[in-house]
């Protein structure tokens, strides 16, 4: 607008001023004689005026020139960044998430193309979020469907049997009853394991950190289970023990999530004895904890999955857990302050590492 002003004034004191010299100058008819010749006097006596009317049109002529130059440069400067910035808002209406601008001037613009950049790519990575989490939910209401289903229709079958009279001896009736209690007992577990990943979920779980030598909370956990391992058919070896690494755990939390992967390993294992080897190393400002077996291992494709809730890398195997001791270990590694994930290892098997940050100064 204040470029429209000085356009409109320049040309309007410079039609005014033209007026007059035109009307000085060839003493147009609409004057009167006594004017014209007024004004002739006037400036016969002020040689000067003339000049000054002169050069104020002049420079107001160029003031306009350069005016309108700066206008129309300065327009151009701040239209041609807003179009990518205007495209970039299209393609976000058109739900493309993935578009992002790629502005390359280093002026005032660039922070602005930069926000832009940075809020689509929150954009989606909330969308594909929400999208994994609308898949979870799925995933969950299935395989609590399943694992549900097969222990009520064992407990449905003995109930219904007890009451037709199948069950007619009292040594029947004792079986019936013991299986109605082992399978009561199965969904019990199953409850109080997705209320422990729920809690876990939505940070209402509270755990006990505190300051933890981890080589020696294994070591004292791996001591106290061998013995029933080693029954069950699965060696566990822990090599590789640096000393002196603190982190920050809830020890009970750890040892659950030890024992949800050696229970994998036993459940899983093809092999008559079994075999857990455990090692810990130092990377980076954080402790490593790797326990790989030496069982049939899981398809590449399935690695990232692994840790999701009610996820089996073998469906026909169902019957041998509910898919969410891994899912909650996962997300108790997390509360700690840490991630864990699995790769397949060259001698075959399969290997979970438990990554959490050191204490700073700790480590010998």
């Amino acid at each position: 607008m204040s470029n429209i002003r000085m356009v409109v004034i320049s040309m309007m004191a410079f039609g005014l001023i033209g007026h007059i010299i035109m009307n000085l100058i060839f003493g147009l008819r609409r004057f009167d004689r006594e004017a014209i010749e007024y004004s002739f006097e006037s400036i016969s006596q002020n040689k000067g005026m003339l000049l000054w009317f002169l050069s104020t049109g002049f420079f107001l002529i160029i003031v306009s020139i350069i005016n309108s130059f700066f206008t129309h440069r300065m327009t151009k400067q701040i239209i041609k960044p807003l179009e990518p910035l205007g495209e970039g808002v299209r393609q976000i209406q058109d739900h493309n998430l993935a578009y992002r601008i790629d502005y390359q001037n280093n002026d005032e613009f660039r922070p602005i193309c930069n926000a832009f950049n940075e809020m689509a790519a929150k954009l989606e990575n909330s969308t594909i979020q929400r999208k994994k989490d609308e898949a979870n939910r799925r995933e969950l209401i299935a395989g609590l469907s399943h694992d549900l289903r097969t222990p009520l229709t064992s407990i449905k079958g003995c109930i219904e049997g007890i009451e037709t009279g199948v069950a007619s001896t009292p040594e029947m009736q004792k079986n019936y009853l013991g299986i109605i209690k082992t399978k009561t007992a199965d969904i019990e577990h199953i409850i109080e394991q997705l209320f422990l990943f729920s809690k876990l979920d939505m940070d209402e779980f509270p755990l006990t950190m505190r300051r933890t030598d981890i080589i020696l909370a294994v070591t004292d956990m791996i001591d106290d289970s061998l013995s029933e391992y080693a029954s069950r058919g699965l060696t566990i070896k822990f090599t590789k023990k640096p000393k002196n690494i603190y982190v920050l755990a809830d020890v009970l939390m750890l040892r659950n999530v030890i024992i949800n992967i050696l229970e994998n390993s036993v459940k899983y294992k093809t092999k008559k004895q079994g075999q857990m080897n455990i090692s810990a190393a130092v990377e980076n400002n954080s402790v490593l904890l790797c326990l790989t077996d030496d069982g049939p291992g899981v398809k590449p494709e399935m690695l990232p999955k692994l840790l999701d809730i009610f996820f089996r890398a073998d469906p026909s195997r169902s019957k041998q857990g509910s898919g969410l001791g891994l899912a909650i270990s996962a997300k108790t590694i997390q509360r700690m302050g840490g991630t864990i994930y699995a790769e397949l290892p060259d001698i075959g098997g399969l290997s979970i590492i438990i990554k959490l940050p050191l204490l700073l100064g700790e480590a010998a």
